[in-house]
């Protein structure tokens, strides 16, 4: 009995603590740049139907443009645009070189010289997070593409990447995350600081400007007063010397 007591009790107590860790497990909530990524994707889909078009790569882009704030989004989603840049415009002479040059050189050789002038113009302009999605556009470009449509899926993707990260850096402007929020109004704030800091410099330079022609007025004081006296005495009359 008393075995069997203390295998019920044990049971008890381990379904209490599992009930317990259940009832701490809770789902976490839809955050506002999840819900905003998808009215944006959502919109993006709808607007290129109208024009008969793919949105895969605006859609793309729209999730990379859309941050937890409006600066993460405009990092993430300008390292896209610009990688997408970079990656599109080396690929152009490396397609024809890769596909109707590869018998005087290898292949290879190519990818690798277009691999190392994608990474080297990303160095130039400091653009270090656009070397990844600058590659993947140059590789499937390369492998991919066919001939005749190259250039127009290298422009279709740069002007898609552009629309679909706009995109969503203007919804993430109209509607601001509270840490943007919060950050707008500390901006704010050091702006009014520094006006009033300008103000009260502009006041102690008023101040000591106001000083200034109260010296020169102590010191205008006495020959006003003996011009009065020069003028109140009779004419002829001697003066004090």
């Amino acid at each position: 009995m008393q075995l069997r007591w203390l295998l019920l009790s044990i049971a008890r107590g381990k379904w209490n603590t599992q009930g317990e860790h259940m009832k701490k497990m809770q789902l976490p909530p839809i955050g506002g740049r999840t819900i905003k990524t998808v009215i944006s994707a959502t919109l993006i889909a709808i607007i290129y139907s109208f024009f008969d078009r793919s949105a895969c790569f605006a859609c793309i882009g729209a999730v990379f443009g859309m941050g937890n704030r409006i600066q993460g989004g405009m990092q993430s989603g300008g390292n896209r645009f610009i990688g997408t840049l970079i990656g599109g415009l080396v690929s152009l002479p490396f397609y024809l070189l890769y596909h109707e040059y590869s018998k005087i050189v290898p292949q290879w050789l190519y990818l690798s010289l277009g691999l190392l002038l994608l990474m080297y113009i990303c160095q130039l302009t400091r653009a270090y997070g656009g070397l990844q999605p600058g590659a993947v556009v140059f590789f499937v470009v390369i492998y991919t593409v066919s001939d005749p449509a190259h250039f127009a899926y290298v422009f279709a993707r740069i002007l898609d990447t552009g629309v679909g990260v706009v995109f969503s850096l203007l919804l993430s402007w109209l509607f601001p995350s509270p840490q943007d929020t919060r950050d707008r109004q500390l901006r704010a704030l050091e702006d009014n600081g520094k006006r009033l800091l300008m103000l009260e410099k502009d006041l102690d330079a008023m101040k000591d400007y106001q000083s200034h022609l109260r010296s020169e007025l102590n010191k205008i004081e006495p020959l006003i007063a003996d011009l009065e006296k020069e003028l109140a005495a009779p004419i002829g009359a001697p003066t004090e010397e």
